[in-house]
C-alpha cells in the first residue's frame, strides 16, 4: 500500500459495507504497522510446547500464550491445543517421522451469518463477523519457509497468501507411534518478540543526570532514572559506558599506540569512561599452551611480575654411571646427563646453566685416589614452564681391569631463566 486513506465522514453521506471494512481496516492497519515497525516478531508471553505423560502415552501441547508475526498480526492462543492426527494429516508427514518445527500462525474465519430475514437474498457467504484465531503448522527442521516483510511490502490480512509465521519449537514425531506419537519437545530456537530503538530516555520530569548519586545505593525504580533490566544480556558489537573518546589520538592529535594491537573492527570490548567498582573479583585469561587458567586480577598481576623477572631454579638428580664394555684403553671415558627444571616462565629467551657433582659411590676396588670424576661441559635450552640443563662429565683414571670405578653420584643443576 502506498497511500494511507482515513475515511472523512459528513452528515448525510450514504455509507456502504464496504466504508465500514475501510474503517476497520485503517485502524487495523495502523496498529498493526506499530507492532511490525516497533518491534521484532515473536512470543510474547507464554505459547510453551509442553509434554504430558500419563500411562505412558506422550501428548505434546501449546500451552496459552500471544505472538505477534512478522506482519505485525497478533496471534493469540487462549486454551492449550495439543497436537494430534489432524496436525499430522495436514503435514503429510511420512510414516518414518523426524523432527519437525512447530509453526504457530495468524488465522481468520468468517462467522456468525445475519440474523434472520436481514440477509441479502442475492448474495452468498454473507457473515458479520470475523474469528481471529491460530493454525499449526509442522515443517520438517530445520526450516525457513519465510522472508521477513520489506517496509515497502504491503500489509497482508489474508494468511492463505503468505507463509508467515512464528517458530515456537521441535517436536519428535512418529505418525504411527500409539505412545508416542509426539514428544521430546525443545525450546532453544524459539523467536521471541525484540524492540526495535536506538534511544531510551527516563520517564518524563525525572533528569538521569541530576536525580542519581553514584555513590549511594539505589534501586531501578528509586529515583526511576534507571533500566532495569532481568534476564541476561548479550551484546553483538561493543559497549561505551560515559562519554565517547578516541582510542588512536589524543585531544591535541598525538597518535596512541594499543598494544597488544587491537582489531580493525573490534567487537565484545567495552569502553569505560568512569571509574570500575567490583565487589567480586576480575579475571584475566592467561592463554599458556601448558595450562591455560582465568587468573583473578591479584594474581594476574602476580604472575605478570613474574613473567618479566628471571626465575631462578635448581635441582638435585640421581645420576647412574653406564658400564663400558670393554674397559677404556685411555684410562677414562665421558657420558652426560640431561636435566628438566620447573620453571615459573611460560616463555624465556636465554637460560644460564651451573652444575657440580657430589655424592660419589665407588666401586669397591676404586679409591679416590685411583679414578675422578670431572665436569667437562654445561650447556641450557629453553623450554614452556621448564628449562634444561645438559650436562657432560668425564671419569679418569680408570684401570684397564675395572670397566665401572664409579657407580653413581648426585648432579645439582642450577640456572638462571630470563623471560
Amino acid at each position: 500500500m502506498s497511500t494511507i486513506d482515513r475515511l472523512l465522514f459528513y452528515d448525510g453521506e450514504f455509507l456502504r459495507a464496504f466504508d465500514f471494512s475501510d474503517e476497520q481496516t485503517y485502524h487495523m492497519e495502523m496498529r498493526r504497522r506499530l507492532n511490525r515497525y516497533l518491534h521484532l516478531y515473536g512470543i510474547a508471553r507464554g505459547l510453551q510446547l509442553n509434554e504430558d505423560v500419563q500411562a505412558g502415552i506422550h501428548e505434546v501441547s501449546i500451552l496459552p500464550g500471544f505472538a505477534i508475526d512478522a506482519f505485525g498480526r497478533e496471534i493469540y492462543v487462549f486454551v492449550p491445543y495439543t497436537l494430534g492426527d489432524q496436525d499430522v494429516q495436514n503435514a503429510r508427514i511420512p510414516a518414518s517421522g523426524g523432527l519437525y518445527d512447530v509453526w504457530l500462525r495468524y488465522n481468520k474465519t468468517a462467522q456468525t451469518p445475519p440474523s434472520a430475514g436481514y440477509n441479502n437474498c442475492n448474495q452468498t457467504n454473507q457473515f458479520t463477523r470475523w474469528l481471529e484465531n491460530f493454525s499449526v503448522v509442522l515443517l520438517v527442521s530445520p526450516s525457513n519457509p519465510f522472508t521477513p516483510p520489506a517496509f515497502t511490502d504491503d500489509d497482508n490480512d489474508d494468511p492463505a497468501q503468505d507463509q508467515v509465521g512464528v517458530l515456537l519449537g521441535t517436536v519428535n514425531v512418529i505418525p504411527g507411534s500409539v505412545t508416542a506419537q509426539f514428544s521430546n519437545p525443545v525450546f532453544h530456537h524459539r523467536h521471541f518478540i525484540g524492540v526495535i530503538a536506538q534511544r531510551i530516555q527516563t520517564p518524563y520530569g525525572y533528569d538521569a543526570t541530576s536525580s542519581f548519586n553514584f555513590k549511594l545505593q539505589n534501586t531501578p525504580r528509586r529515583p526511576p532514572v534507571s533500566l532495569d533490566i532481568e534476564p541476561n544480556i548479550f551484546a553483538k558489537q561493543n559497549v561505551i559506558v560515559g562519554p565517547d573518546f578516541d582510542l588512536t589520538k589524543t585531544s591535541s592529535g598525538v597518535a596512541i599506540s594499543i598494544k597488544p594491537a587491537a582489531t580493525t573492527n573490534p567487537t565484545g570490548s567495552i569502553k569505560l569512561a568512569g571509574d570500575l567498582f567490583a565487589q567480586g573479583n576480575i579475571y584475566s585469561f592467561i592463554p599458556d599452551p601448558v595450562n591455560p587458567q582465568w587468573l583473578g586480577l591479584p594474581n594476574y598481576v602476580q604472575q605478570l611480575v613474574q613473567q618479566q623477572l628471571p626465575d631462578f631454579v635448581a635441582t638435585t638428580a640421581p645420576t647412574t654411571v653406564t658400564p663400558t664394555n670393554p674397559a677404556p684403553s685411555v684410562g677414562s671415558f665421558s657420558d652426560s646427563v640431561t636435566i628438566q627444571i620447573p620453571s615459573k616462565l611460560s616463555s624465556m629467551s636465554l637460560v644460564v646453566p651451573s652444575a657440580s657433582i657430589a655424592g660419589i659411590q665407588f666401586n669397591t676396588p676404586a679409591s679416590m685416589n685411583q679414578v675422578g670424576v670431572f665436569i667437562t661441559n654445561v650447556s641450557g635450552a629453553t623450554g614452556i614452564n621448564k628449562c634444561t640443563v645438559n650436562v657432560t662429565y668425564t671419569i679418569s683414571g680408570v684401570p684397564a681391569s675395572l670397566a665401572t670405578p664409579i657407580l653413581s653420584f648426585y648432579v645439582t643443576a642450577t640456572a638462571v631463566c630470563f623471560p
